[in-house]
């Protein structure tokens, strides 16, 4: 009786191990964070902001955040977009997108 109790408990104990894991790899790979990056080597946020808008984006917000620049605004669509940039490069680090807003 006391093995068939501990196998259904270390099945159940699996399962929510699975499930766990399963959950957190999104919000683990949402987590993405910028190189350290010594605060005189940030590109100026000017600089960030003309980035973003060569890509094509218009620019609503911009501030440092996670080690990274962040910019919040829109795409050509006019779809809400979240766009983190690498502080020295420049270069975009992920793009996040939101659903468009309703009209």
């Amino acid at each position: 009786m006391r093995s068939k109790f501990m196998r259904s408990m270390r099945t159940v104990a699996a399962a929510a191990a699975l499930t766990t894991i399963g959950l957190a790899g999104p919000a683990l790979a949402d987590s993405v964070r910028c190189p350290m990056v010594a605060a005189q080597q940030w590109m100026p946020m000017e600089k960030v902001i003309e980035r973003a808008e060569t890509l094509g984006y218009t620019v609503q917000e911009a501030k440092r955040s996670k080690g990274c620049w962040k910019v919040e605004g829109y795409d050509r669509n006019g779809a809400e977009i979240e766009i983190r940039f690498d502080p020295a490069s420049g270069e975009v680090v992920k793009p996040r997108h939101f659903r468009a807003p309703s009209r």
